[in-house]
């Protein structure tokens, strides 16, 4: 009876502190796995900052591959705008809800007005180990992802 009565409190423990981490801070991301028939392993090297408070969230990264081009506003062609501010760039911030291991954004204010829409979401899995945060991709507005993304981030605050 009392090795089961320890055990139970080493378990809850354990149990209790991967429930209890939270996801409030200010993290970057370092790896991106996609699936599906062209799927990849990224190491990151482009800035981005995912910012969490107690409701609400902010994101915002350069997808592309490499630094984007420096141009001059009054030159810039609609090419040279759609590299920088379309192609290789994300913008967005909500609200959120985390309950038992799930993450779930509505955005509010996006760069792309589709995901600012009413009833958008996009649900994931997160697993916080120390100070890395894994997100993997399982439902949007849409319904189920049918290839999951899974995003590393590094907490920095």
């Amino acid at each position: 009876m009392r090795k089961s009565l320890i055990a139970l409190v080493f378990a809850l423990a354990f149990f209790g502190s991967a429930i209890g981490q939270k996801i409030e801070g200010v993290w970057t991301v370092t790896e991106i796995t996609t699936t599906g028939a062209n799927g990849s392993v990224k190491q990151i090297s482009q800035p981005s900052m995912y910012i969490f408070t107690k409701k609400h969230f902010s994101v915002i990264r350069i997808t592309a591959d490499a630094a984007r081009p420096e141009f001059e506003p009054e030159t810039a062609t609609a090419e040279d705008l759609r590299k920088v501010y379309v192609d290789g760039f994300v913008a967005n911030a909500g609200t959120y809800d985390f309950k038992g291991g799930k993450l779930t954004v509505r955005p509010m204010v996006a760069k792309s007005p589709s995901a600012m829409k009413s009833g958008t979401f996009t649900t994931s899995s997160v697993k916080i180990e120390g100070s890395t945060m894994t997100l993997v991709s399982e439902s949007n507005t849409s319904g189920p992802v049918q290839n999951p993304t899974t995003t590393k981030l590094r907490r920095v605050e």
